[in-house]
């Protein structure tokens, strides 16, 4: 449901998930730039409205902050009507929260009649977690072909929480509007199909403590997947960084999902495993 406020196209975007995996606390981070240590439940929904900017143009975001008690779920189908786009919260403290995925997907699914983006946000990135229970969790429910992007964030710190939302605005604008049609492709495959080797964009800067051993996994992957691995220095290539939505390092573009933040090599070599089996294996 897209609306014009003035000369600014506003955005549905619906925020969904479990109690207490922080729902609120994102939104309240990208809007307000605060966070609260106290847990309230949100009783029935919210909405939150922010502009942004996204390639020169101004993007006006109406954030649904959708309850997610048990008592609430029955009725929540309701508001999820016309969503343009959806975030799905987990926490990755709890792995359990990662399974209500499924349950979140499907009610949005049965409510909509048209592909929109849908992010997986796992939240609270500061606490301890296990990344490795995480990566088997994810790979078990085989859900990562229903999302169009993943970020590690956290609303305590702030962490990568804006990279959500500009994420989002920026798949919106390139959305062709087409139904039943996938998120553009930010990779050029132009040639790529010839030798069968999956482009992979890997943002990085010297100053990024995590980019050195992530990208010696991804670029390990090439004995099982073949890959072309271009790695873009942010500091010496700004505007490309900011073209792609490039906000927090190290970010991985495969095919049409994006990465941001840390992620193990299980993790990592999942989501390569289905881009390159989506794009390659499918033609054959």
């Amino acid at each position: 449901m897209s609306v014009v406020l003035g000369s600014v196209d506003c955005q549905k975007i619906v925020v969904l998930g479990n109690p207490n995996v922080g729902k609120t606390s994102i939104i309240q981070r990208f809007v307000h730039n605060r966070f609260e240590e106290r847990y309230a439940a949100t009783l029935g929904f919210n909405i939150y409205t922010r502009y942004i900017q996204i390639a020169n143009k101004n993007v006006g975001l109406t954030i649904w902050d959708i309850g997610g008690q048990e008592t609430f779920k029955k009725f929540a189908f309701r508001y999820l009507i016309e969503s343009d786009a959806a975030i799905f919260v987990t926490d990755v403290t709890r792995t359990e929260t990662i399974d209500s995925l499924k349950v979140w997907n499907d009610s949005l699914e049965q409510v909509i009649n048209r592909k929109i983006p849908k992010i997986v946000l796992f939240n609270k990135i500061d606490l301890k977690h296990d990344m490795n229970a995480i990566s088997e969790k994810m790979a078990s429910l085989d859900i990562r072909s229903e999302f169009n992007g993943i970020v590690f964030a956290s609303a305590k710190t702030g962490a990568n929480v804006s990279d959500i939302f500009s994420m989002l605005a920026k798949m919106l604008l390139e959305w062709n509007g087409k139904f039943g049609s996938p998120v553009k492709q930010w990779v050029d495959f132009k040639g790529a199909f010839v030798d069968e080797r999956l482009p992979i964009i890997f943002f990085s800067s010297k100053d990024c403590e995590w980019c050195p051993p992530l990208l010696d996994k991804i670029q390990s992957f090439s004995a099982e997947v073949p890959l072309e691995v271009k790695v873009i220095d942010v500091d010496a290539n700004s505007k490309q960084a900011k073209e792609f939505g490039v906000q927090s390092l190290p970010t991985t573009i495969v095919g049409a999902k994006m990465v941001v933040g840390y992620s193990d090599g299980t993790f990592l070599k999942a989501i390569i495993t289905d881009e390159y089996s989506r794009l390659f294996e499918q033609k054959k």
